[in-house]
């Protein structure tokens, strides 16, 4: 009799479209996955395979039709519409991503499907290959209808159970309306190092401002904050994003430093405020950090969060119409000195402790998989 080989360790692919807000909050997931000795792979766009492999996971890298460092698109998912542009997006990339996937995965199939919310392509291959599914949303989940209200560019609520919310749960806007299949696991909190290293001034307190990855067209915010922090002993850090050229901003002070791009948790380290557009995972980071937040919301669910944020007193909002030198001046000095927002901070680190983070997860991914039956579709075509 041939002895029995070791068991199979079990596969969980992760998948995600090539975003940041996206992919970022799902690393340490994997990363946890990976460390309870699971076999994980993690397909999205290859821009992310450096940080992907920092978790352990073997990256599996498709040609995405979404923006790049190499491939720039400022203005591709614009924020000032119905949603219907944004939507085609992602329609595309779903496309291109299929038979791509199909591809990658034809001799190594997967066990169970982790993925994004957006990712519209992933419940399709867990339906082709009959494996069960867990959903991740790296933001808020919303009632079915709601998303054409905010102008989201796909439906947010989920199709499958369970699904994961990186989240706390008060952060979730009507949390109440929330059914029992979403998990409120809190943010993953993850050290990417591929995402390089930053070292600011010892002597003075350090204010971040980035309006993130994608809705970032608007050069007179980040001009406004510039003149906001003048003056009053700030060592300003600016990430314009790959829409805003550095050079087209007008000179600024010495004791301001602006890039394309800056590795955000870094600098959340040593920062004393953070000036956000409110997407929800650099609100996390931040929050994470204990850092006090003044978000300045440019698009979809960005609104919705700076009013969370507002509403629990962990910063301040500033519409748009309103961002001015003068403004940004008042929010920091109200968020940096204010007893409310301290105690919201600190309040609000201790319940992301209290939700489990990555622990969490593991423990809904791994009961799904060991009780989950296999959910199999016929004749669907990419």
């Amino acid at each position: 009799m041939t002895p029995a080989g070791p068991p199979k360790r079990t596969h969980v692919a992760f998948m995600s479209v090539p975003l940041h807000g996206h992919v970022n909050p799902m690393l340490g997931v994997a990363a946890e996955l990976v460390r309870r000795g699971h076999r994980v792979t993690f397909a999205t766009g290859a821009g992310f395979a450096p940080l992907i492999a920092e978790t352990g996971a073997t990256p599996v890298s498709y040609t995405s039709t979404f923006p790049s460092a190499g491939q720039p698109g400022g203005g591709w998912l614009p924020a000032d519409d119905d949603g219907r542009r944004a939507a085609l997006a992602f329609d595309r990339e779903r496309a291109a991503a299929l038979p791509q996937l199909t591809a990658a995965y034809a001799d190594d199939r997967p066990d169970l499907v982790v993925y994004d919310t957006v990712t519209a392509y992933a419940p399709v291959l867990a339906a082709r290959w009959g494996v069960p599914e867990v959903q991740f949303s790296p933001t808020h989940v919303f009632p079915r209808g709601s998303e054409e209200r905010i102008g989201s560019p796909v439906r947010l609520a989920p199709e499958t159970r369970p699904c994961l919310v990186a989240l706390p749960r008060s952060l979730q806007i009507a949390a109440d309306t929330v059914g029992g299949e979403h998990h409120f696991v809190g943010p993953v909190p993850w050290r990417r190092d591929a995402d390089g290293d930053w070292t600011g001034p010892a002597d003075r307190p350090v204010a971040l401002i980035s309006l993130g990855t994608t809705y970032n067209r608007a050069p007179g915010v980040f001009t406004a904050c510039a003149e906001a922090f003048a003056g009053g002993g700030w060592h300003v850090v600016i990430a314009t994003g790959a829409a805003v050229d550095p050079a087209a901003l007008r000179t600024l002070p010495s004791d301001v430093e602006v890039h394309r791009w800056v590795p955000q948790v870094r600098v959340l380290e040593r920062a004393s405020v953070f000036v956000t557009a409110g997407g929800t995972g650099s609100v996390l980071e931040g929050l994470t950090h204990g850092v006090p937040l003044v978000v300045v919301p440019q698009g979809v669910e960005q609104f919705v969060t700076a009013a969370r944020v507002d509403a629990l007193g962990l910063g301040r909002m500033i519409r748009p119409p309103d961002v001015t030198a003068r403004a940004v001046r008042a929010a920091v000095e109200d968020v940096t000195t204010s007893a409310r927002v301290s105690a919201g901070l600190a309040a609000m680190r201790d319940e992301i402790a209290a939700s489990g983070g990555a622990r969490a997860a593991g423990d809904v991914i791994e009961a799904h998989l060991r009780g989950a039956p296999p959910r199999r579709q016929e004749g669907i075509v990419a």
